[in-house]
């Protein structure tokens, strides 16, 4: 499962390089026989697209359907296949039922119209992290005097006047916060424990710390999820690029520009953990290797042993080294090596 974008705007190449990384994952590991499915969580229920939809004078479900159509062909275009995508608001009748069950076993509470998690005895928030209890005590979360400790989650927020309410007999009229939405897609499709989950690399605190002791309470399993994993994020002129910063490089504009192939071959240049800043020329260098490669599969192969083909998959297994994988598939080129086009396959090139 992987944390995908809130949708009130075009996806931007910082959510380009989180989907192509899981991407790369499914290609592998589907190459060496292993059954893979992707979830991509879209959050639909956030004050950004109650903005937006505010702005626009339209109902949010509207805004929020228009850019999730947006995000499904730039998906498509970026030759990305078998995703499966979620939006939160589909699984709210599945956060009431969840929500209810912990309130029901005593492991939350509610004040003031919330309901919160009861963090006591759970370190959860800050193990993703790694984070020690003074930073916890240092940090800001979902600040409420209704609660009995400052870390204390919040699950259902009916407190305050929102644009958009969902109602329940027990938990009354609110929408389920954010760290609770994903938690309730993750129990719906997969009961609460799968493999991995991942996403940017600064949803480890609060986001995935929240979901992570949310997963614990519902699911009585230390470990409901056996990797986290986490993308670097896209930067520009070292600023992190965001919508809500107006610095975004929109997904579609570079694909008209440079297309699928150069896009993956740059992306996947730097090592996926790292922050990558966004240069624009840098992206259009790999024009060159992409026409490279292409030729290269058009000649007769020279080198019919593949002499690349067992390194390269051993860089994509060592934690996705898709630097030196990329080097590899370049010296594959030059030397029309016959593994070249099984290695541009496994990375996505048409």
């Amino acid at each position: 499962m992987v944390c995908g974008p809130t949708v009130y705007d075009y996806s931007h190449i910082g959510h380009a390089r989180i989907l192509l990384v899981f991407d790369l994952i499914a290609r592998f590991l589907r190459s060496t026989g292993s059954f893979v499915t992707v979830l991509i969580n879209l959050t639909d229920i956030d004050s950004k697209v109650f903005q937006k939809a505010n702005k626009e004078q339209l109902p949010p479900a509207t805004v929020a359907d228009r850019y999730v159509q947006e995000l499904l062909d730039d998906v498509r275009c970026m030759n990305i296949d078998g995703f499966q995508f979620a939006k939160v608001s589909e699984y709210v009748d599945s956060t009431k039922m969840l929500v209810r069950s912990l309130v029901a076993s005593g492991q939350a509470y509610q004040s003031s119209g919330n309901t919160y998690l009861d963090s006591r005895g759970n370190n959860s928030l800050r193990t993703l992290a790694k984070m020690t209890q003074n930073d916890l005590n240092d940090c800001r979360l979902d600040i409420s005097p209704a609660k009995r400790k400052l870390s204390d989650i919040l699950l259902w927020n009916a407190s305050e006047r929102l644009d958009l309410q969902f109602s329940d007999s027990i938990l009354g009229s609110g929408i389920p916060w954010w760290h609770m939405q994903d938690t309730s897609v993750s129990v719906a499709n997969y009961g609460g424990t799968y493999d991995v989950h991942g996403g940017a690399a600064e949803l480890k605190y609060p986001h995935h710390g929240a979901h992570l002791a949310q997963l614990r309470a519902l699911t009585k399993t230390n470990s409901p999820v056996r990797f986290w994993m986490y993308v670097g994020l896209v930067t520009k002129n070292k600023e992190k690029m965001s919508k809500s910063a107006h610095n975004t490089v929109r997904i579609r504009d570079v694909l008209r520009k440079y297309g699928p192939n150069a896009l993956r071959l740059y992306l996947y240049s730097r090592h996926y953990a790292a922050e990558l800043d966004f240069e624009e020329e840098a992206l259009r260098g790999y024009l060159e290797l992409e026409e490279m490669i292409n030729d290269s599969m058009e000649k007769a192969v020279k080198v019919k042993s593949p002499r690349y083909l067992k390194p390269f998959l051993s860089k994509i297994a060592n934690d996705l080294d898709t630097p030196s994988a990329i080097e590899l598939v370049r010296r594959a080129a030059v030397k029309r090596d016959s593994g070249l086009r099984l290695m541009a396959r496994l990375i996505g090139l048409e």
